[in-house]
This record gives C-alpha cells, sequence and structure tokens, in this order.
C-alpha cells in the first residue's frame, strides 16, 4: 500500500533539500545534484537551524558524532558546498564565515510539505537526467537482492564459503523467470557496510532482501537464512539448515526453493517455472577451488595469479565446469588490465572462453571477457560484437556495463557513451566505488569538471583510496583546471609511488606544473622533464605512470617526447600481444593538441582504430576525411 503521509523538504533560492531521499534538487525541473553523505549531512544541519551562529565544535560533533576528526575535513566540506551552491569566491549567499567564531547559513528557507510517494525516478535522475529510472520496464514486486552472508565460523580462511552461498542463490535465483536478481557487483558493494536492509533495498529497487550466516563445526555446515521486507524491515521467513560439507549442493537447492515458496506466498508477483537443480559441477572439492577463486579475485590484486591457479585446479579436477573456464577467461582478462601475470597466454584465454561457451552459451561474463581481450588485442569489431552479445544475455551486471565504457567506447573515442556505460553501471551497483570512480574519469574526459568532481568525491567518502593508481591524476586535474597550479602538483607529488619520488623528482613535478601555468618556464620544465625520463625506469613503470609522462609532455607542448613515449608503450604491450587497454585518457581537452598533430594519425593506425571507426562512426568531436581523422 503506498504511502499518504506528507513529508517536509526545504526550499531556497533555486534549491530544494529532501531530506528523506537525501537529494538536492536544482532548478525548476528538479534536477538533482550528487552529495556525499557528510556533506549532504551538513547542508541539513545548517538549512535546518538557517540564521543560526554554529561553532565548529558543535558542527564537528553533530556531523561527525561517534569519531574524531580534524577541522580541516568541516573545512573541506563547507567549501565543497559552497562550489556546488554555485558561490564565487568572496559571495556569501548561503554560507558565511565568522572569523574566531563559526559559520551561519544566511539564504531565506521556506518549509514545504509534499506526499510522500516522491518518484524513484528522481534518484536514478541524479545519475543520468537523460536516462530512465532502472525499474521502468521492471515490475519492483518480483525482485530480491541477496547479500554476502556472514561468516560466523570464527575462521577467516572460509570466507570464501560464506560469499560463495550467496553467489550460489545469485546465480540460481536469477535463473527463474519473472524474479529479478541484482548481480553479485550490486548487492557485494555492501559487504563489511553498516546500512539498514531497507536503504539497500532502496538502492537496488528491489522489494525483499535475503541475508544471512554460515556457521561450521566438524564436517558440517550450518546456515542461518532470513527473507526480508524491503519496505517495513520485518522477517517475511527465516529457516536453519544443518548439513555436512558434502551435501552443499543439495543446501542451496533447498535454501532456493524455500526461498522461492516464500516470495510466492509473502509478496505475490509474477514468478513461475521450476528453480534450475543441476549443480555447476559433480565435484565437491573443484567448487570449493572455484569459490575461494572469486574470494581471492575479490581482493588485492596480487591474489589474481593465486585465484587462476584455482581455477585451472577446479577444471583439472572437472574438464565440464563451465562457470571455472568462464571464470579463467574473466580473470584472464583482469590480469591483462592491471597488468599482472598469470600462467599462459591470450590465446590460453581464448580457449578458455570457447571451452565454457560450448559448455553454457548463456554466459555473458564469458562474452564481456573475451570482448576486454579482443579490445586489447586491437580487433575492435569483434570486441564489439562480443559485447553486444553480452549485453544481449544480461544487461544487468555492473560490472559489463563498466568493461564495456572503459576497455571499449572510451579507448575508441566514444566517450559520452563511455559515459552513459559508466552510468547504467552506477544505476545497477550505486555502493559500488569503481563505477563512482568512472563517472568521475567520463565526466573529466568530456571536460565536465564539476560533475566529474562530484562523483569523485562521491568515491572518495565510500573509500576510494587518494593515492590509488590514477586517483591522482584525477584529482591533480581539477586543481589545474581551476588555474591551481601548485596544489595540482603538490596532489600529484602525494599520489606518486616512493621509487618514482627519487633525486629530484618531486622538484620536477613542481616544474612541470609551473612550466604549465607560465609558457615562459616550459622550456626549463621539459629539460627537466627529460632528466627524470632518462633517470626513471618508465619503460616497465606501470602504465598510468607512462600515461601521466605522455599528459604532462602534451601540456608542455613536448609532443615529440609524447609521441615517443607512446611508441614506447606500444613497444612493451606487444611483447604480450596487446596494444595497451583503456586508451580513453588520448580524448582528454588537454590532449587535443596531440590528436590535431599529423603524428597522431599513424598512432590511431597501431591502434587499429580506422577499421572501426569506419563502420562505426568517428570519436566524438571528430570526423574521417579522405582516410583521415580531423578533431575539433
Amino acid at each position: 500500500m503506498p504511502e499518504t503521509a506528507a513529508k517536509i523538504q526545504y526550499e531556497f533560492n533555486d534549491f530544494r533539500l529532501d531530506p528523506q531521499q537525501r537529494l538536492l534538487l536544482a532548478g525548476a525541473e528538479g534536477r538533482p545534484i550528487p552529495l556525499p553523505p557528510k556533506q549532504f549531512d551538513t547542508l541539513l544541519y545548517f538549512v535546518e537551524r538557517r540564521g543560526e551562529l554554529l561553532d565548529k565544535t558543535t558542527l564537528l560533533k553533530a556531523i561527525w558524532p561517534n569519531i574524531v576528526v580534524e577541522e580541516n575535513s568541516l573545512n573541506q566540506n563547507i567549501s565543497a558546498l559552497r562550489r556546488v551552491l554555485g558561490e564565487a569566491p568572496g559571495e556569501h549567499r548561503f554560507i558565511v564565515t565568522e572569523p574566531g567564531r563559526g559559520y551561519r547559513f544566511v539564504a531565506d528557507v521556506r518549509t514545504v510539505t509534499v506526499p510522500a510517494s516522491t518518484p524513484r525516478a528522481a534518484v536514478a535522475a541524479a545519475l543520468s537526467p537523460t536516462a530512465p529510472a532502472l525499474n521502468s520496464t521492471v515490475s519492483k514486486r518480483s525482485s530480491i537482492a541477496v547479500l554476502p552472508f556472514a561468516n560466523l565460523t570464527g575462521d577467516p580462511a572460509k570466507e570464501y564459503f560464506s560469499d560463495g552461498m550467496a553467489e550460489e542463490l545469485i546465480h540460481t535465483l536469477a535463473r527463474l523467470p519473472g524474479l529479478r536478481v541484482p548481480a553479485r557487483t550490486s548487492s557485494f558493494a555492501y559487504k563489511g557496510r553498516n546500512i539498514d536492509v531497507r536503504q539497500i533495498a532502496h538502492d537496488l529497487q528491489v522489494n525483499a532482501v535475503l541475508e544471512g550466516s554460515v556457521r561450521s563445526a566438524g564436517e558440517r555446515v550450518r546456515v542461518t537464512a532470513q527473507l526480508i521486507d524491503a519496505e517495513s524491515g520485518y522477517h517475511l521467513w527465516s529457516q536453519n539448515y544443518d548439513r555436512k560439507f558434502d551435501d552443499l549442493f543439495e543446501l542451496q537447492d533447498a535454501l532456493a526453493t524455500e526461498i522461492v515458496r516464500a516470495l510466492r506466498s509473502s509478496l505475490g508477483g509474477d514468478l513461475s517455472g521450476a528453480l534450475p537443480h543441476a549443480p555447476p559441477t559433480r565435484d565437491i572439492e573443484a567448487y570449493h577451488l572455484y569459490l575461494r577463486s572469486l574470494e581471492l579475485a575479490d581482493n588485492p590484486i596480487a591474489n589474481v595469479p593465486r585465484a587462476a591457479q584455482d581455477l585451472q585446479r577446479a577444471i583439472d579436477r572437472d574438464p565440464h565446469f563451465a562457470r571455472a573456464h568462464s571464470s579463467l577467461t574473466t580473470l584472464r582478462a583482469i590480469a591483462l588490465v592491471v597488468g599482472v601475470n598469470v600462467p599462459g597466454s591470450l590465446a590460453d584465454a581464448e580457449k578458455h572462453a570457447l571451452q565454457a561457451l560450448a559448455l553454457d552459451p548463456t554466459q555473458g561474463a564469458t562474452y564481456q571477457a573475451l570482448g576486454v581481450i579482443y579490445a586489447a588485442q586491437g580487433r575492435w569489431l569483434e570486441a564489439q560484437e562480443k559485447f553486444d552479445i553480452a549485453l544481449a544475455r544480461d544487461d544487468t551486471d555492473p560490472q559489463l556495463h563498466q568493461a564495456y565504457g572503459l576497455h571499449m567506447a572510451g579507448s575508441v573515442g566514444l566517450v559520452s557513451r563511455f559515459l552513459e556505460a559508466a552510468l547504467q553501471a552506477q544505476r545497477l551497483a550505486p555502493a559500488w566505488i569503481t563505477s563512482l570512480f568512472t563517472i568521475g574519469v567520463a565526466y573529466s574526459i568530456l571536460g565536465r569538471t564539476e560533475e566529474s568532481r562530484r562523483f569523485m568525491e562521491l568515491a572518495l567518502d565510500l573509500g576510494l583510496a587518494r593515492n590509488a593508481g590514477p586517483v591522482p591524476d584525477v584529482l591533480s586535474l581539477f586543481s589545474m583546471r581551476a588555474g591551481r597550479y601548485e596544489e595540482a602538483a603538490e596532489l600529484m607529488i602525494a599520489g606518486t609511488p616512493p621509487q618514482f619520488r627519487t633525486g629530484n623528482g618531486d622538484d620536477t613535478v613542481r616544474s612541470v606544473f609551473a612550466g604549465m601555468a607560465e609558457p615562459a618556464r616550459r622550456s626549463a620544465a621539459l629539460e627537466r622533464l627529460n632528466r627524470l625520463c632518462a633517470d626513471l625506469p618508465v619503460r616497465d613503470a606501470p602504465d598510468f605512470i607512462r600515461r601521466r609522462f605522455v599528459v604532462w609532455y602534451s601540456c608542455l607542448g613536448g609532443l615529440s617526447e609524447a609521441f615517443e613515449l607512446l611508441s614506447m608503450s606500444l613497444d612493451f604491450f606487444a611483447k604480450s600481444g596487446t596494444i595497451g587497454t583503456a586508451w580513453a585518457f588520448i580524448w582528454m581537452p588537454e590532449m587535443l593538441p596531440l590528436r590535431q598533430d599529423p603524428r597522431f594519425q599513424d598512432f590511431a593506425r597501431k591502434l587499429r582504430l580506422f577499421e572501426y571507426w569506419e563502420v562505426h562512426g568517428p570519436p566524438d568531436a571528430c570526423e574521417l576525411r579522405n582516410g583521415r581523422l580531423i578533431c575539433h
């Protein structure tokens, strides 16, 4: 039954603040503006106490009630809010600072009441104003999110087993006609986070949530499962199961059957058909190896070779284990992207993919992995075909949209399509940090800096490491585009691995950004950058380091050096039979001089991009003319 009670919202200037939906809406059309949780809390606290002088101690206790944080966190929140609200430096239309005393929210605030049934489409619009809500074509009545099961065995090494219970239930339930089940990435994004199940259900747009726990004693396993109504938070059904470890598939069948029975009786809906009962393999040890590989692959990149080893052992035990073949293909694609060596070659990866498809042609993840592998080989038309098949098989997996945007659309220069794919991944997995970061990257490449900043701040607020890989490059770019070159340099220095900060590395970075700020200093900056490249093992550096140097050279006008580094990268990748992955950075606004240089034509041909463009059209803001790419 829909709610009819009214709720409170606040209006000020052209903004509306919705505390229930936790949305800031702008303009007459109600355009949602994403805010990280603590920024939203800060704004709401100000608005509810408009006109009051609030000292820093009061604000810190109210916004961070259970932890001690530095004043700088509050200062950053307030600075970010001023940018979001459109306050120019020196303006005080919303927040006034009273030195030594605190802050005051001074805008006129009107309290309004609205019906409680605010459309969920507003939240979807926060991610993409032009995109339809996720549930526009899917009934919410027949939907369930399966959360990771809690490992209560007392043995961290059995974490893979509790995760595997949820993984298998997701796989089984998703094959039932009429039931929508968010993918593993969507629900596992909430693992280890203390969030009310009603909020999770709201995020994932489901009407039921399954959570559970796993205990073990000797040769037996005890599983407790609870099905929870998304609206009320009440239990619809709960059950305990006690089985031998060897009876794992029987346990999963019983659990899935009970869940569907509870959904049919408690929630109604259009569930029909029978659950698939064929186990993924007849070899229980192979299955445990498969589950352990998934847990390893979810954790640090260094675990990827071990995960691949477990999958190979599982396949050796059961050559017909389709999901193990598919997972090994996916893992090889991941290893290719992150530059981790695993035994075997790309030919082995393709072989496992084809074996997996022969055993089970419905595996969308296998087509996705092939798409990544073919893109990395410059087989763009084949990669597009595989991604298209994967999307046709299952378009509910956020990792599929993420992979297509980053490795396919972004690399060929269709950056708007890259953004659309990243936004779709985020709709499917709202708490997935990777998709938030990727949206920030896509907006940044499009030159839409403020939108990029908002999503990067959301990702950072959820736990994205500020110094991880290319994160400092994006953060530094924000400062650079705002003309704060010294700040940009320090952000980059802080995010550079220690082995690349030897000698005069830090001073060279400062010189590089000084050269970007003042053309008269560019010659000296290029000289220092050349010396740093000569001193460092750039050829063997992580890919993001080489690309960072390419961007710096391009911004300083050192296009010859930039093309030399790009050529070095292609030579490096050629050793493993690839052209590299995720080339979206070459379409940044700052790289336009590189794209307009005549040498870019040859570079694009080496990436084998022209045959794709001739079939699917040129990159954004470019055209094909007499066999050449013209970028504007």
